[in-house]
């Protein structure tokens, strides 16, 4: 075993020891894995890490998981607030932040925006030694439940869009924020408009520098796509594809036409197969790059078109004779 391993397991080993799950509450358990710094190992020491390398969250993981112990589930602003918050603004939030005691939300989306993040209308004015901040966010997950949000406005409409934004920490319960929920069809309400109307929030609250939002955001959207693409990937034609590729076999199909609706989309899920694990590479090394980003529209067109290959592959092919004679009965 390695020493960050003898570590890792050692440290997990001592939590188990001084707080035995059945008897102690699950938000002690995670507080006392924050401490012993195992929430996030790849942070500095007093952070919730070890100052490991970012390689190492596996390896904490299964260590959780083998001594029984909860991971704290996935804290997506706890990598931003660490790049680009202050000393005080990591002892302020990521403990309660990981242990859950305090929930977070994302304020990024707008109903003008779309997928053009960088244009959104809301603004946040200084006045003083606080910020004012006005306008509306959409499918805020959870939003209703959150003590803090992860906020992007506009502080200098003069710039060029993405320049002139900043990130805030947006306390959820100061006045002037509404919180209205959006019904789903099954009558739940997981997703949330919220309303900012003349907000105040302390100038400390700001995350970063005044127009840095734009790098803060970028932080905060490449953890959560990293999460996504850093789910396990199955072996090369191994997967979904796999059953699609062994029901077309079995059906004895030669029609070069059958035979492409099968091929293109195992080369669908190559290609996302590869570039996830190109993207995991990446995230151990604490270089998350762009490349999670295409984790989200990858699978959906890997998905898409494996649908397709079901149908086709599964379908009982028509011979080529009975398909001419159906033909000539049709235009005859």
């Amino acid at each position: 075993m390695v020493p960050a391993e003898a570590l890792i397991s050692e440290r997990a080993a001592a939590v188990v020891a001084q707080h035995p799950a059945p008897t102690t509450p699950e938000r002690v358990v995670l507080g006392a894995i924050f401490d012993a710094g195992l929430a996030w190992p790849h942070h500095p020491v007093g952070h919730g890490g070890l100052g490991l390398d970012p390689t190492s969250q596996q390896t904490v993981a299964a260590a959780l998981r083998n001594a029984g112990l909860p991971d704290g589930a996935f804290r997506l602003a706890g990598a931003t607030v660490m790049a680009h918050g202050t000393e005080e603004q990591r002892r302020r939030y990521l403990r309660p932040m990981w242990t859950g005691e305090e929930i977070w939300c994302q304020l990024f989306s707008e109903l003008g925006s779309g997928s053009d993040l960088a244009s959104l209308a809301t603004r946040a004015v200084r006045d003083g030694d606080e910020w004012v901040i006005d306008g509306q966010k959409v499918r805020t997950t959870y939003g209703h439940e959150a003590d803090f949000g992860m906020l992007v406005a506009r502080t200098d409409p003069e710039q060029p869009k993405h320049r002139g934004l900043s990130f805030f920490v947006m306390d959820m319960r100061v006045p002037g924020v509404e919180v209205r929920p959006l019904r789903q069809i099954d009558g739940g309400a997981e997703f949330n408009e919220v309303f900012l109307t003349a907000a105040r929030i302390p100038a400390a609250n700001l995350l970063g520098d005044v127009g840095g939002g734009w790098r803060a955001a970028l932080t905060t959207l490449t953890t959560e796509r990293t999460f996504i693409a850093g789910n396990a990937q199955p072996p090369r034609g191994g997967g979904l594809i796999a059953r699609v590729v062994d029901a077309w076999r079995g059906i004895e199909c030669a029609e070069p036409a059958r035979r492409d609706q099968v091929a293109r989309p195992w080369i669908d899920a190559e290609a996302h197969r590869l570039t996830m694990l190109r993207a995991d590479q990446a995230r151990r090394v604490g270089a998350a790059g762009p490349e999670s980003s295409l984790g989200p529209r990858s699978c959906a067109t890997s998905s898409a078109s494996l649908t397709t290959a079901s149908r086709w592959s599964l379908a009982k092919p028509v011979p080529a004779r009975s398909a001419t004679r159906r033909m000539r009965r049709l235009s005859a």
